[in-house]
């Protein structure tokens, strides 16, 4: 039996809240020990193994999340689906292999370091045996925040241990796979809990049927990963590894930081599809909105916290020789609020309802105005270019959805608890904007006091307005004290 969509929210919230935290301590030590360079010579190969892990996946997780919710009433039905995925993912495995050998003897940048891209490359066989879908689907989320939580401890240590100058960037990219996917041995081994032999014939498993499904969801994932994976190999191709090193501090703090907002969607899509699948209209319109709602209440103040904190923020947690990045976090910060509402709209809602063309068309258009933007931009101005054209991407993407599909998606844009979150908003960037006026103090001393002065003026303001989620918080805290 799935636990409550609260129950889970919090759980995926106590993962999230690691994802946030660790890189809070270990992004800042890599910055330092490893420097821009290092760390854009990184994200380079990661961005490329990233394509290729894009095309072993084919779109599977997504579309694997909502036939395993969907089926998950059916512990026959849902085994069988489960391995003939798994089947189809192992065989596309094993064409991502080939195409790694491929680029380690053909590509010069990649054949300056061969050891560092196949230690890279690894996340295409962790993601394989993964199967973080199937946990997703049938909402085990207790078990993906316990065990993300132990791997992320394993992982930090390994990088204080292994990692103490800037030669040692193999053993960074070993802590970058390991500390993203190291968690996936487990998730394969467990599977036994859930999938039981008896279940399966396999003379009647049919991996065919899945192709054209996944096929569609994997033309999304291609048009998306334009601007999410194609930035950086740009970048770096067209500029140097320095330029990755500042475009990549940038969006590591903005997606750091996004997860909060982002953290719901996980939890929302295997139920909104299950809710489908049994025909209760009123209980998934009514959950969408909830959805809606909150991530406009935690992706607005992310948002303005990200635009007037970036310049402590970047270097308390990059250091002095990543303060060039500081532009380019606060170009990208509207990003935080473009990505929550179209993943309410399309991933939520869309996609469940099997409107998965609409998203695609609509990423399309954002992928375009990406790739456009990038050959026209970085030449002149480099990482900030880049950062530009990936936030004219969301917002192109954000609002062809809301024109495009607004009749199929049954959400009220504009309500009054919105008006206060965004003039909570404005009222907590005022705060942030003054807290560096009182005095000389160190970075680390005012990002601390505008952290905690703006949160708690955003809190007060929708205390004082009587906000639904705020007067639930509070609601709960009593009956429990």
């Amino acid at each position: 039996m799935p636990l409550s969509v609260k129950t889970n929210y919090i759980l995926n919230l106590i993962n999230t809240g690691t994802q946030m935290l660790f890189p809070l301590i270990t992004f800042p030590y890599a910055c330092r020990v490893i420097e821009a360079d290092g760390i854009g010579q990184v994200n380079f190969f990661s961005s490329i193994i990233g394509y290729i892990s894009l095309f072993t996946c084919l779109g599977i997780p997504m579309y694997a999340i909502r036939e395993i919710a969907r089926d998950r009433n059916d512990v026959v039905k849902m085994n069988r689906t489960a391995i003939e995925i798994l089947l189809l993912h192992a065989l596309l495995t094993i064409v991502g292999y080939l195409i790694v050998a491929v680029l380690c003897l053909t590509v010069p940048q990649i054949k300056a370091d061969v050891p560092l891209f196949l230690i890279l490359s690894l996340t295409i066989f962790f993601t394989a045996i993964g199967c973080e879908w199937f946990y997703q689907g049938i909402e085990d989320f207790k078990y993906i925040t316990i065990r993300g939580l132990i791997v992320k401890v394993v992982s930090v240590v390994l990088l204080f241990l292994l990692v103490k100058t800037k030669d040692d960037l193999l053993y960074y990219g070993v802590y970058s796979v390991i500390g993203i996917l190291g968690g996936n041995i487990f998730n394969f081994i467990r599977l036994r809990k859930y999938i039981h032999r008896e279940n399966i014939i396999f003379s009647k498993l049919d991996i065919s049927k899945h192709i054209k499904p996944v096929l569609q969801v994997f033309s999304f994932n291609v048009v998306t990963s334009v601007y999410l994976q194609l930035n950086p190999i740009l970048l770096g191709f067209i500029k140097d590894a320095l330029a990755v090193g500042y475009f990549t501090a940038a969006t590591k703090i903005m997606q750091v930081v996004m997860k909060l907002s982002s953290c719901l969607g996980v939890v929302m899509m295997p139920r909104t599809s299950n809710l489908l699948s049994e025909h209760k209209e009123a209980e998934f319109n009514a959950l969408i909105q909830k959805s809606y709602d909150f991530t406009i209440a935690i992706s607005l103040p992310l948002t303005c916290g990200l635009l007037f904190a970036a310049p402590y923020i970047i270097e308390v947690l990059c250091g002095q020789e990543f303060i060039p990045a500081t532009l380019s976090s606060q170009i990208i910060a509207p990003i935080i609020l473009m990505v929550g509402i179209s993943n309410v709209m399309g991933i939520q809602i869309l996609y469940p309802k099997g409107k998965i063309k609409t998203v695609i068309h609509c990423c399309m258009i954002g992928a375009i105005v990406d790739l456009i933007l990038n050959i026209c931009l970085i030449p002149a101005f480099s990482y900030n270019g880049t950062a530009i054209a990936y936030l004219c991407a969301e917002i192109a993407t954000t609002a062809s959805m809301y024109i495009i599909a607004r009749n199929d998606i049954p959400i009220s844009f504009f309500r009054k608890c919105h008006v206060n979150y965004f003039i909570g908003s404005i009222l907590m960037s005022v705060i942030l904007l003054s807290v560096p006026l009182f005095g000389e103090f160190s970075p680390v001393t005012i990002l601390t006091v505008q952290i905690l002065a703006g949160t708690t003026i955003y809190f007060l303001y929708l205390l004082v307005k009587k906000d639904s989620f705020v007067m639930q918080v509070i609601s709960k805290v009593i009956k429990k004290g």
